[in-house]
């Protein structure tokens, strides 16, 4: 037995104990509204993305006395823990996710070990791995619905970045209430969107449950923004409002999304010209990327730019824009479609 496992007694009374407290704490309403806004139904099967780090357990812990008032035998829950290798603590992290997993007795827990690329942007290739480890489990158990702890801090420090970076809603879609995932009808929904990251960890001190954060995590650009005090200071400010944006947001993209599914159907990758003249901006940015994917090819953000500027500016004479395998966007008086180069 590791010391992931002394963590918590897997008894009884400890689950009931841990079950009252988070079933009757005000957080529990604010994570109901959280799952109700993503779309996740009260029966509905739910997988749960969890590490050892406080976000997520905090999440475990609250969804599973929000369910428990359905689901009496949380059976419609599953527990997953991404060990990726990186660091010797990675697995005891996983373990601590299992311990509670186990302690609230939930039957499908399991800890995956995956492989990441150690060349180029490693993080990146982390959560790449991640996601798409989380994306076969739930498909192998069935579940539409996987449940991320991304929470106010992260919304108000992907804004920030996103500022920084020059980009629009496409840049916090990452960080909306539910987003579909690219060739499946899955989708990852966010539940803790309205609450911050020192009320998730009151929450698990006040419960008497331990975490362990990745160390890592303040090691890149969202650490910067949490370790120096000006900046922390902006973020904490930040999140109190930031869950409403990202729920308004989420709002927007799917009103954005609908138009894009109206002006380009099924199995098309052209739009006339007459139709991108009536739409807003921002959804021809996004018809222009969806034309461009249903092609079978990939746009960069400087040329997707351009296009975008191209349409909107009214621009009739043939521009065309590369976008991977041979072939490129085309913008004309016609309309706008995806060719092989040269033609």
């Amino acid at each position: 037995m590791g010391d992931a496992d002394k963590l918590l007694p897997t008894n009884d009374s400890m689950r009931a104990r841990l079950m009252l407290a988070a079933s009757r704490h005000p957080l529990a309403a604010r994570v109901a509204r959280g799952l109700a806004i993503a779309g996740v139904g009260e029966h509905e099967p739910l997988l749960l993305l969890v590490s050892g780090g406080g976000d997520s357990l905090a999440m475990l812990l609250l969804v599973a006395a929000v369910r428990e008032r359905t689901d009496a035998t949380l059976g419609s829950l599953a527990v997953l823990s991404i060990d990726h290798g990186l660091r010797d603590e990675s697995r005891e992290e996983c373990g601590v996710a299992m311990a509670l997993a186990r302690t609230l007795a939930i039957a499908q827990a399991e800890v995956v070990r995956v492989s990441v690329t150690r060349d180029g942007n490693l993080l990146h290739e982390a959560r790449l791995a991640r996601y798409d480890a989380a994306l076969r489990h739930a498909r192998a158990l069935g579940m539409m619905a996987i449940a991320v702890a991304h929470q106010a801090d992260d919304v108000a420090e992907g804004l920030v970045l996103a500022l920084e970076r020059g980009g629009g809603l496409d840049s916090v879609e990452e960080l909306l209430p539910s987003r579909g995932v690219p060739d499946g009808p899955e989708r990852v929904v966010r539940p803790l969107l309205r609450v911050t990251r020192g009320e998730l960890r009151a929450f698990l001190a006040e419960v008497g449950v331990a975490w362990r954060d990745d160390p890592s995590n303040d090691t890149h650009a969202r650490g910067a923004l949490r370790t120096a005090p000006d900046t922390r200071a902006l973020i904490e400010r930040m999140a109190r409002g930031a869950g409403r944006l990202a729920e308004e947001a989420g709002t927007l993209a799917a009103w954005r999304d609908g138009e894009v599914r109206r002006l380009l159907p099924e199995g098309t990758c052209e739009v006339a010209r007459e139709a991108l003249d009536r739409a807003p901006t921002p959804v021809v940015g996004a018809l222009l990327r969806a034309i461009v994917h249903a092609g079978g090819g990939d746009i960069g953000r400087s040329a997707l730019e351009s296009a975008v500027a191209a349409v909107v500016g009214q621009d009739r004479s043939p521009r065309s824009y590369p976008c991977g395998d041979g072939l490129q966007l085309v913008v004309d008086a016609r309309g706008v479609r995806v060719t092989a180069q040269g033609r």
